[in-house]
């Protein structure tokens, strides 16, 4: 069989093609692509394809932490190596996943499907006060499903960009637990008398709060990672708990107003 080699590289920036924007900062989408086929009409490449927020406007400082916190996030995830150049660190990573592909295809030549890393970005809420960033991704390298992560998590602008925690914004998480554990049931399909048991883990006797939560401009984002609560058949979830629904457990006018 004669092989087909083609590598591709791309760095590109692009307006978001739904911008949330405040008076002072801004979002925009940008991308590092890698695409690497040793037979590319029998499907046999690997694919890295990574999108982050790029943010600029406002406190040279704030906007210097937020985008530097995306940045770590991003090599954490294809384990890119911190003490280099982001640009770098981001390369060899697509370098080193593109490599492994075409080393275990030689190892193991009955291998029939391509290899794939993969993050999107979104900014769903943006203002003088507040970002909150989302990011989705999965790494398929063989086996029987890919293996998705993600991250939600709001930062306050008013303080360089802390990272906020749920403490931050829920008063009293305990008050707030049968509300969420409604939601979380009612998403995957449960009724609220069923137990929790069904859904997630036998050790988890009362639902926990996550470890990602943003603001949106509705209320309080809460999102649970695959495997954080529940096997992978379960699947993740994001929970919205609207700012009427939260009441005096959250403070919608330090946010958004």
């Amino acid at each position: 069989m004669a092989a087909i080699c083609t590598i591709t590289l791309l760095f590109c920036k692009s307006k978001d093609s739904n911008p949330q924007s405040s008076a002072q900062m801004k979002s925009e989408s940008s991308q590092y692509s890698k695409r690497h086929c040793v037979d590319e009409a029998k499907g046999l490449c690997a694919i890295f394809d990574i999108s982050y927020p790029v943010f600029s406007g406002g406190d040279a400082a704030t906007v210097a932490a937020l985008n530097k916190s995306v940045q770590n996030y991003v090599l954490s995830a294809v384990g890119g190596n911190a003490q280099s150049s982001f640009a770098l660190a981001l390369d060899s990573a697509g370098l080193l996943f593109t490599q492994m592909y075409t080393d275990d295809l030689k190892d193991i030549p009955e291998i029939t499907l391509g290899y794939a890393t993969e993050i999107k970005d979104t900014v769903p809420f943006l203002n003088a006060k507040v970002a909150t960033i989302q990011m989705d991704g999965y790494s398929f390298t063989g086996g029987a499903h890919p293996n998705p992560f993600g991250l939600l998590v709001s930062y306050d602008l008013t303080k360089g960009a802390r990272p906020l925690e749920i403490t931050d914004l829920i008063s009293d998480t305990n008050a707030v637990r049968p509300a969420l554990e409604k939601a979380y049931k009612i998403l995957k399909g449960l009724k609220e008398s069923d137990a929790l048991s069904n859904l997630v883990y036998p050790e988890i006797k009362q639902l926990p709060m996550p470890a990602n939560v943003g603001v949106a401009a509705e209320g309080i984002r809460f999102y649970y990672n695959v495997y954080e609560i529940a096997p992978y058949a379960v699947g993740d979830g994001v929970i919205l708990l609207t700012w009427e629904q939260l009441g005096s457990l959250a403070d919608r006018k330090r946010w958004v107003e």
